[in-house]
């Protein structure tokens, strides 16, 4: 009887243990970027793990459904620091929901280059990493809520 209670004791160590280490992964971790956050900006912050620093980031912002893709409300550009981050400061963006799409501009020609079936040659990112195989994203899949003081972080994939 000894021998089940040690047992037992140690499944419930496991047990306890295994619900402190849920609770620890549960927990909100630090955004590394709140510190370019801004109060009277959004902050767009551009990550790369491959982009040369001194690359270009362009960056297209749009407003809407009926003009997803098709016309930006703006277009901006932001230049990649040594750290891989290219961060654009959006002082005259509106509270509201907008969608961002970035590219490196790879060879410096100021689009984003296409293959003959349309698909993109140079590393892009939607925001929300929304990433569709056989169809373009939606506006309701990419739009972000924001306001002053967000910080909206897009990490470019090749």
């Amino acid at each position: 009887m000894g021998g089940q209670g040690v047992l037992a004791g140690l499944a419930a160590g496991v047990l306890t243990l295994g619900m402190g280490a849920s609770f620890a992964d549960s927990a909100p971790l630090p955004n590394p970027f709140s510190k370019f956050s801004t109060a009277d900006a959004v902050v767009l912050a551009v990550t790369s793990e491959f982009a040369p620093a001194g690359g270009r980031i362009r960056i297209a912002i749009y407003d809407g459904e009926a003009t997803f893709l098709e016309t930006a409300q703006s277009k901006r550009e932001a230049v990649i620091n040594d750290e891989g981050l290219a961060l654009l400061t959006i002082s005259d963006l509106r509270p509201g929901d907008y969608a961002f799409v970035a590219y490196f501009d790879e060879n410096g020609d100021g689009k984003l280059n296409r293959s003959f079936i349309g698909k993109p040659k140079e590393p892009y990112v939607f925001s929300n990493n929304v990433r569709p195989k056989l169809r373009k994203p939606t506006f309701a899949e990419t739009k972000v809520a924001v306001a002053p003081g967000e910080v909206v972080v897009l990490k470019l994939k090749n």
